[in-house]
């Protein structure tokens, strides 16, 4: 009997030591480095810039406090910043860099199809990846995304459907021309239109594509101007989007339908005449003064509105707080977790309730957020009710919850 305790204790000392022993393998960097990656430079480098500076901001928020609260002690982060040039090639390349140089996570990418790619990337890096944009349906689609890599948005397809449920069900329009970038972004938030409109009624009829950094928008416009639909709607974003605006303004296309940026920010209001904003309606991810929509949902906004006027003289723009949620997301489930495992920072992604600006929310299934505030529907103010440069929308409404995203079963899942 003595024999067989002593043997018992000799195991049990084992698998203690064993434990130890692969605790201590694992990776306990002093430091965590953080790649943020977005066009820096193109049509989207406003936007791009918007990311960077959200970015920034959080990083010396949590450094102040001396780093990330992990196991081993406070972890400060290093920033690594790279500009992929809205190229898939220099986007993918720069992304290997940053790996090759050591970085534990990765957010940021302005180019939806550069998400998808760098999807593909973290399959092979296994490296914790939250976009700051509006990333790829197919990425989302049962099979494909990578084991930490997550949405705190959505996809294009619900910037689409949602646009089709607020103009018919919420402005009461019936024909619409849409205008969309010829990439997955366009084809994929025209389906998601499409869909809207098969169940919520409307007409589409017509549609046209252009590529990103078009310099001509007066073909379509006047196509549009033909038709005389109810609403024009433009799925540009950043500087193409002000581009289409306001060319859709000088051509006289507001005097005959509405008109529509599917998916907007502050910046693109604020690029074109003040009557051409006072009468622009659009779907936004975030807009920084909500006051008068939710004291609750302004005051979750408040410190982060505040410490961006501060460090930049501006208030944050939707992709500046888009990039900042992504970053806080990964940056907490990195912190829950424990460890810069990607494997268990998926884990916690996948099973954990996150308390963003936007409030409470989870991850579905697919690796999107489903919370209760997904988009707001916002139309621009004219110049004589605007307190400063930067408060050029009214909030008129939200849309968030499951209803916001496709089903399940149409993602295989």
């Amino acid at each position: 009997m003595k024999r067989i305790c002593t043997i018992f204790t000799v195991l049990v000392f084992i698998v203690v030591i064993g434990a130890d022993m692969a605790v201590a393998k694992e990776n306990q960097p002093k430091v965590f480095k953080l790649g943020f990656i977005t066009g820096l430079s193109g049509p989207l480098a406003q936007v791009g810039k918007t990311q960077k500076d959200a970015v920034v901001l959080l990083v010396d928020q949590i450094n102040a406090k001396g780093g990330l609260k992990m196991p081993w002690g406070k972890v400060p982060i290093e920033l690594m910043v790279k500009d992929d040039e809205m190229k898939l090639d220099v986007g993918v390349r720069r992304f290997r860099e940053m790996v090759e140089s050591g970085v534990l996570a990765v957010t940021g990418a302005n180019f939806n199809p550069l998400a998808a790619a760098l999807n593909e990337e973290t399959k092979i890096t296994g490296t914790p990846f939250i976009p700051a944009c509006v990333p790829a349906l197919d990425s989302f689609k049962k099979g494909n995304p990578a084991v930490a890599t997550y949405s705190v948005a959505f996809t294009p397809w619900s910037i689409g459907y949602l646009t089709a449920d607020a103009l018919v069900n919420g402005l009461g329009k019936k024909t619409f021309f849409y205008q969309i970038r010829a990439d997955s972004w366009g084809t994929v938030t025209l389906q998601g239109f499409k869909d809207g409109l098969k169940e919520f009624g409307g007409k589409l009829v017509g549609y046209e594509e252009l590529p990103k950094g078009a310099p001509d928008y007066s073909a379509v416009i006047n196509k549009a101007l033909a038709l005389k639909p109810d609403a024009f709607i433009t799925n540009m974003f950043g500087s193409d989007a002000v581009a289409c605006v306001k060319a859709a303004y000088d051509l006289g296309l507001h005097k005959v339908s509405t008109i529509v940026n599917s998916w907007t920010a502050y910046e693109v209001a604020m690029g074109i005449p003040a009557e051409a904003a006072a009468q622009l309606y659009a779907l936004i991810y975030y807009y920084y003064d909500l006051d008068s929509f939710s004291k609750e949902l302004a005051n979750r906004g408040r410190a982060l509105r505040n410490d961006h006027m501060k460090k930049f003289g501006e208030p944050p723009d939707a992709y500046a707080v888009l990039a900042y949620t992504a970053t806080d997301v990964l940056l907490e489930a990195v912190v829950k977790a424990g460890s810069v495992d990607p494997k268990k920072i998926g884990k916690v992604l996948a099973t954990s309730e996150f308390d963003t600006i936007k409030g409470k929310a989870r991850f579905r299934e697919d690796h999107q957020l489903d919370g209760k505030y997904q988009a707001f529907f916002v139309k621009g103010k004219p110049a004589n009710k605007r307190k400063n440069k930067y408060d050029v929308f009214e909030v008129l409404g939200a849309y968030g919850g499951a209803k916001a995203l496709p089903p399940l079963k149409d993602l295989g899942y």
